[in-house]
């Protein structure tokens, strides 16, 4: 994970994210490294995070209509938001989530 910060975030409320992963690819693995590695530093008792297979749940990609992977999704708070990629940008993750830093 790039451009890791030394800052600390304001989390109002409990985050609520799915990873949908195609597998164990290349990118699938990176994706679940750097969305751990983020959460781990920077949420740590603020944040739900699912980790789903498509390739074992094709019904939940439909459902949620997934069309490329790695992809991250905040459900809550809303509005809903998605991330594409391996998550490697930590300060497109942050914005990407709406997280805010803490003065």
């Amino acid at each position: 994970m790039e451009n890791k910060l030394k800052h600390e975030f304001i989390v109002g409320e409990k985050i609520i994210l799915q990873l949908y992963i195609a597998g164990m690819s290349e990118n699938s693995v990176r994706a679940i490294q750097n969305i751990t590695q983020f959460c781990d530093l920077y949420l740590k008792d603020h944040v739900d995070l699912e980790i789903i297979d498509i390739y074992k749940n094709p019904s939940v990609a439909e459902e949620q209509k997934i069309v490329f992977s790695p992809s991250l999704i905040r459900q809550l708070p809303l509005p809903k938001r998605t991330l594409i990629g391996d998550l490697s940008d930590t300060k497109k993750v942050i914005l990407g989530l709406g997280i805010t830093l803490k003065e």
